[in-house]
């Protein structure tokens, strides 16, 4: 009974990533990262932004002084505001 219920999670499990929930976005340039930054962040403009080597995450810098931390989260970007 076991057995079944391990293998019926490790389907599930494989499903899942066969269609695409394990992915992490990557970043393609500076822009990109910005404008991220600007869509979740209201009255935030991005002057800057620095992309680690493997495009999983950037810092972004406002013309306001705030920094802005971007990475990936799943299947999504969140946008957090470094202090």
């Amino acid at each position: 009974m076991i057995f079944v219920s391990i293998l019926g999670i490790l389907t599930l499990v494989m499903f899942a990533r066969a269609i695409g929930f394990a992915r992490n976005p990557l970043l393609t340039d500076a822009a990109e990262a910005r404008r991220i930054a600007e869509a979740q962040m209201p009255g935030f403009r991005g002057v800057d932004a620095a992309i680690d080597d493997n495009g999983r995450s950037a810092l972004v810098r406002g013309s306001d002084g705030r920094t802005a931390r971007v990475r990936g989260h799943g299947d999504r970007w969140v946008v957090e505001v470094e202090r």
